[in-house]
């Protein structure tokens, strides 16, 4: 047995490492070349930066780079030169972390767009206040059409752009809105919203039953059934690897049939390695491999070590269904008589409904 649980385990790693090097690393959605005056940073450089798991939300930001300069590059040749008017940050988001954005995305933008050229307007934002008629007048910026384009004439643009960074609930947004400075038109206007990470911890609160294939006396092969209900902590240490730990109470459920085996009040406890083989709906759902080894706490049972494998979904990052399957030595239920005794065929399913936090 421990031979076929080191080789599963062998085969999922190997798999996983398969599907990692097959990823493409993509850094420009566009095909416009480069010239050698601007090179691009590839993205392993980039995922070397930031790690997904101890820096959740630069990672997400950087994935939303190369739309974002997707976005500005839909511009063309109607504007090479951009005022940038204004970048505000929602609230909650850190000091640290506005510097490292703001870099980040002007860098970001100049970079895939070699043809695009910035401009730091602090007259944009520049409060000015004037007395007319004895009435006190405060504005901020261009307050007229001419002076809008006064200014654009003198800094030598021929746009305004005003971005904006949201975070809520992990998930980050970018809006950013560019205008034609001789008009005022809108001629750019777009959301990039992120995919956030993943939660790292979760503890899963579940209900099922466990399917026992049993051998009586008689030689006929049943199967008996055990509520099933325990708690599961699992811990993300990768994009696509948890460990998890696991502890279970079953209570026979077998009264309405006419031949079966009292099963004793017993727990269990195992521990197993999880990979993520697919994700989707921004995280939301995901679709988990699991496999780990396990003991039963249950002088009947014999104190039985098991091998555990099987299925994890989640769905909604509050739901699961959790489908497993133990393999463990086939062992008597009670003392034999006569020789003879019930005993476990020496498998058993799991299968149980959970809420995860």
């Amino acid at each position: 047995m421990k031979r076929v649980l080191f080789v599963l385990l062998y085969l999922i790693c190997f798999t996983s490492l398969l599907f990692a090097q097959s990823e493409k690393k993509i850094t420009d959605d566009g095909n416009e070349l480069i010239s050698e005056e601007n090179p691009v940073i590839s993205s392993e450089t980039k995922e070397q930066a930031y790690n997904m798991w101890s820096d959740p939300l630069y990672y997400q930001f950087e994935k939303m780079m190369p739309r974002l300069a997707k976005s500005i590059g839909r511009l063309d040749s109607r504007i090479s030169t951009l005022a940038v008017t204004e970048l505000d940050f929602s609230a909650n988001i850190d000091t640290e972390f506005r510097k490292v954005a703001g870099a980040k995305l002007f860098g970001q933008l100049l970079m895939e767009n070699p043809k695009l050229k910035l401009v730091k307007c602090d007259e944009c934002n520049t409060i000015v206040s004037e007395i007319k008629g004895g009435i006190l007048k405060i504005r901020r910026g261009t307050g007229s059409k001419e002076g809008r384009q006064e200014l654009a004439k003198k800094i030598g643009v021929q746009g305004f752009m005003t971005a904006m960074v949201i975070e809520d609930n992990r998930q980050l947004t970018i809006v950013v809105n560019v205008h034609d400075a001789n008009e005022g038109r809108i001629i750019l206007s777009d959301v990039i919203t992120g995919i956030p990470v993943a939660e790292t911890t979760y503890w899963n609160f579940y209900v099922g039953q466990m399917i026992l294939p049993v051998v009586l006396l008689s030689g006929e092969a049943v199967s008996q059934s055990a509520i099933l209900t325990g708690v599961e902590y699992s811990k993300r240490f990768s994009e696509s690897w948890m460990l998890s730990t696991n502890f279970g109470i079953y209570i026979d459920n077998n009264s309405k049939l006419e031949n079966y085996v009292e099963l004793s009040t017993g727990a269990m406890f195992d521990g197993s390695v999880g990979w993520e083989m697919m994700s989707f709906m921004n995280n939301d759902a995901s679709f988990i491999l699991v496999g780990g080894i396990g003991q039963f706490f249950s002088p009947q049972f014999n104190f039985s070590i098991y091998g555990k494998f099987g299925t994890k979904i989640i769905v909604n990052k509050l739901l699961t269904f959790n489908l497993y399957y133990l393999m463990f030595q086939e062992t008597n239920l009670e003392a034999p008589t006569n020789g003879s005794a019930p005993k476990l065929s020496g498998s058993a399913t799991c299968i149980s409904f959970g809420v995860q936090f």
